[in-house]
């Protein structure tokens, strides 16, 4: 997903915080708190990104890289972390048990479908 990177680049992402994952880096952000609500909150935060692809072989066909849940926090420099931020798409994400999805802050709002007000 990015140019090889310089075992001196790749040190320095390392000495902050970053780690590799299945060709991309992440750094870990932080635990969701109370403020992130309950888990319907949070999940309405949640979206597949196509664009990434880190997935489950076969799950939905749209695997772009390999994903595992248990490898994605044995490779993390913080296992407790909810949030991490991917530098290759400069997005955060959310480990998820069959793919890796973007959290978005702002949860989508539904569409008002031609109500009228």
């Amino acid at each position: 997903m990015t140019e090889t990177l310089t075992a001196a680049q790749e040190e320095r992402l390392r000495e902050n915080g970053y780690f590799l994952y299945q060709g991309c880096h992440f750094k870990p952000v932080r635990q969701f708190t109370e403020k992130d609500g309950d888990f319907f909150e949070k999940t309405r935060r949640l979206r597949r990104d196509d664009e990434l692809g880190m997935m489950e072989a076969d799950y939905d066909g749209k695997q772009k890289h390999p994903y595992s849940y248990e490898g994605f926090y044995a490779a993390s420099t913080d296992k407790k972390a909810d949030i991490f931020f991917c530098l290759e798409t400069m997005k955060e994400y959310t480990p998820c048990t069959h793919e890796l999805q973007e959290y978005v802050m702002e949860p989508e709002k539904k569409q008002d479908r031609g109500k009228t007000r």
